[in-house]
């Protein structure tokens, strides 16, 4: 029975790799890559990253894990209406399928590679092959990202060249149907100079049947290059997500990330910045609402590895319902890291008594001169002398509570890449508040007890 299955395996991702025209080296990497995950372990939930985690989602049985049918690439028919909505570029994928592709074509003529991935492997596989999964992340990190490895399909490729700066974000939206699995994976390298915005869209439809995404985003700053990215992740309550972002930042280099988690049954997202060379600098934002059952857990890791680094990662969640958040923070400036600066902050709202949230800040310090280490995480309810005040001016319990959470989420907004007002991306600023308001009116908010929270400098 194995036997037959692994052939059975194997004639799927030959086909898959047959489909997309993929070099033969791709397909190699696809069949390495299966093999590991078939040999890699199930986490089994006593290990510490796991521990807050339903192991038995990680379960692969009932989803279409092999299905390969691939819609026709098409140039997008709107890319005015893309035009005018911000974005200079515009990918529409489902179930791992590319529906439409467009570039605006002064873009295009400054160097700018923005497609799927499998055409970018066709077309520049030299550039492809050289960064993907190579420097940022590897198929050997876990069970799970092997099996992305093996699996992928659709994906994003973005490439910038030395020099160039692209005024107009770029924008991929990814979704996933009803008992579908998809293998989203982003592919960014920024050269020397250049600077470029990318927002990603996760979605699908709320349904009974389970699906599941697991996803990477790679993400290379060259010297001296500017990257911003952000995604928004509102997947339906039958997803279970899994994702690995990781960042490699260059000398006198910039990362702005920002991460809006609203959606999905189980999310578990890894995010790694490493500041890997002298000046390089990561600014990381995450907004995430929960509700109803939802189980959030997110890993950050900011690894200063050169003196002169810089880090900044502020998290902001609410929680009602029974909802859960989990998060492990660390920070490690490494031997040799001198004059490095580092800051993480985490703010929590608690909106029922139900809810829960447990905000792990970690340091490890080995330089002998760092400029500053600190960490700081606060649990709380919504204040009750702020509620009294607007009560006081005629809003009902129920609207002051709304209003709070509402400006506990905005100064989150205005910091996440694209959104400030200087941006002029009024439309994304409105998208965001308006997932988050819907979150907030889609049942009462509970009266609580107050939680108390802890601050921690060091």
């Amino acid at each position: 029975m194995l036997d037959s299955l692994s052939l059975r395996e194997r004639q799927a991702i030959d086909d898959l790799s047959a489909l997309h025209a993929e070099p033969e080296w791709l397909h190699r990497h696809r069949l390495k890559a299966w093999r590991l995950h078939r040999d890699m372990p199930r986490p089994t939930g006593r290990e510490e990253e796991w521990r807050r985690i339903d192991v038995d989602a990680l379960s692969l049985d009932g989803l279409r894990l092999f299905e390969s049918n691939v819609a026709p690439v098409a140039a997008s028919p709107d890319g005015d209406l893309r035009r005018r909505a911000g974005y200079g570029g515009d990918i529409r994928q489902h179930d791992g399928s590319v529906v439409s592709q467009w570039l605006a074509p002064e873009i295009a003529k400054q160097g700018v590679v923005f497609s799927d991935l499998h055409t970018a492997a066709r077309l520049h596989p030299a550039l492809v092959r050289r960064c993907f999964m190579t420097e940022a992340v590897q198929p050997t990190a876990w069970k799970y990202v092997a099996l992305h490895a093996a699996l992928w399909r659709g994906g994003a490729f973005l490439y910038v060249p030395a020099g160039v700066e692209v005024a107009l974000p770029l924008h991929n939206v990814a979704s996933v149907g009803a008992g579908g699995a998809v293998f989203p994976h982003t592919l960014v390298v920024a050269e020397s100079g250049s600077s470029v915005t990318l927002v990603e869209e996760y979605t699908s439809p709320q349904g009974r049947r389970s699906s599941l995404s697991s996803g990477v985003v790679e993400i290379l700053v060259r010297d001296g290059a500017r990257v911003r990215y952000l995604g928004l992740e509102s997947w339906g309550r039958n997803v279970n997500s899994f994702s690995t972002l990781r960042a490699v930042i260059g000398a006198d280099s910039d990362l702005e990330l920002g991460l809006v988690g609203l959606g999905g049954r189980l999310v578990k997202a890894n995010v790694d910045a490493t500041l890997g060379s002298p000046g390089a600098g990561a600014r990381i934002v995450g907004l995430f609402f929960g509700d109803g059952q939802q189980r959030l857990d997110y890993s950050t890791v900011e690894d200063h590895q050169a003196p002169h680094t810089t880090s900044d990662l502020l998290f902001k969640s609410a929680l009602k319902d029974s909802a859960q958040l989990a998060w492990h923070g660390l920070t490690r400036i490494r031997r040799g890291a001198d004059d490095s600066d580092s800051n993480q902050t985490s703010r929590n709202l608690l909106l029922s008594s139900d809810a829960r949230v447990t905000p792990i800040p970690v340091l490890e310090i080995e330089a002998h001169d760092v400029k500053r280490c600190s960490h700081g995480a606060t649990v709380s309810s919504v204040d009750e002398d702020q509620l009294y005040y607007m009560m006081s001016r005629g809003l009902s319990r129920e609207e002051a509570s709304r209003a709070i959470v509402q400006g506990f989420f905005q100064q989150g907004i205005e910091l996440l890449p694209g959104c400030r007002q200087d941006d002029r991306q009024d439309g994304l600023r409105r998208q965001i508040g308006r997932a988050l308001e819907r979150k907030l009116l889609a049942r009462p908010l509970h009266r609580q007890n107050a939680r108390s929270g802890d601050t921690e400098d060091v």
